[in-house]
């Protein structure tokens, strides 16, 4: 997808584009599968269709798409999907159940050919302390085998930092000795319930240790606005995809500490937000249109969103993009 010519900076076109995965299959949205996948479709022909990304469907309901969209000469582009794998309580049942969200991968590439492109596989791990990952190696090695890029979430609990300091270690070593389809790290950033929603301390320990470790990331859940806001139905504070992205690409480009990131990240002000032809800037902290696009793709590479038009309706509002009709 390339950015309309239209007047929209240079930087703000490098940091959003394709940036929204869509996933209205998931809450708070909950679509049925045709109707999301109708929505995404006809997204794909938006003005903005440029920030639009990748479709999230679970793996298991990737034959279920099939029957939905038809065969290979509805899909065409092609059309980019991360799929979500069934994961595991035990690394037994997740490398079993890894097994099957393979086998749908490969049967939905066979039957749409050219027509798709599954290049993601996003998956949970089993929430245990990964201190002797062999079973994590083999399935990393697996998944890169089918062409896919891994990013790996760790179940909430009071292990979480434990086990995502673990794990980033484990990425950063297998990403090491495979170059190719590079793991990385997923950061669950809210939920349907207040307590799913980390902290901003949380989300900075998780930014600068995935920095420190080399190692990319994705985000979902809690980000279909740009700027920290409080939700009146949830009773609870959510992160914006300008602060995590913007907090991210700028920890990339500079020295930041967890302390530097948490204040970009609690930061609700849209004037310190600021996008020229070259520079994204927070105060007085800048990255050029390169440094940004580096970024996007060694750093943060999306995050999921149940909606698609709310990111883009409050961009229009904030002034970041041009108003609808203009």
């Amino acid at each position: 997808m390339s950015a309309e010519s239209v007047s929209t900076p240079a930087s703000l076109q490098t940091f959003l584009t394709e940036l929204i995965d869509y996933a209205g299959l998931f809450p708070p949205a909950a679509l049925p599968l045709a109707e999301a996948f109708r929505l995404y479709t006809s997204y794909r022909q938006a003005v903005e269709s440029w920030m639009l990304s990748r479709f999230i469907i679970p793996a298991a309901r990737l034959a279920e798409l099939t029957t939905i969209a038809g065969r290979s000469s509805t899909l065409t582009a092609p059309m980019t999907f991360s799929t979500l794998g069934r994961g595991g309580s035990q690394p037994e049942d997740f490398l079993h159940n890894l097994a099957a969200d393979l086998s749908d991968v490969a049967a939905f590439r066979q039957e749409h050919g050219a027509g798709v492109v599954v290049d993601v596989l996003e998956t949970r791990l089993p929430a245990v302390t990964i201190a002797h990952p062999d079973w994590l190696e083999m399935a990393d090695e697996q998944i890169r085998a089918a062409g896919l890029r891994a990013f790996y979430e760790v179940p909430a609990g009071p292990t979480w930092q434990e086990n995502v300091a673990a794990t980033m270690e484990a990425i950063s070593h297998l990403n090491e000795a495979q170059t190719a389809y590079p793991a990385g790290f997923k950061l669950r950033c809210g939920g349907v319930e207040a307590s799913a929603f980390p902290s901003a301390e949380q989300v900075a320990w998780a930014l600068t240790t995935c920095q420190q470790a080399g190692v990319a990331m994705k985000a979902t859940a809690g980000l279909h606005h740009p700027l920290r806001r409080y939700d009146q139905e949830i009773k609870v504070i959510m992160h914006g995809f300008l602060n995590v992205v913007g907090a991210a690409v700028l920890a990339h480009v500079h020295p930041l500490g967890e302390k530097d990131v948490t204040t970009i990240l609690l930061d609700d002000n849209p004037r310190h937000f600021t996008f020229s032809e070259d520079t994204f800037a927070w105060r007085g902290l800048g990255a050029t249109t390169a440094e940004i696009a580096q970024a996007r793709q060694q750093v943060i590479l999306s995050f999921g969103s149940c909606s698609f038009e709310e990111p883009r309706h409050d961009l229009r509002v904030l002034g970041f993009l041009r108003p609808e009709g203009d």
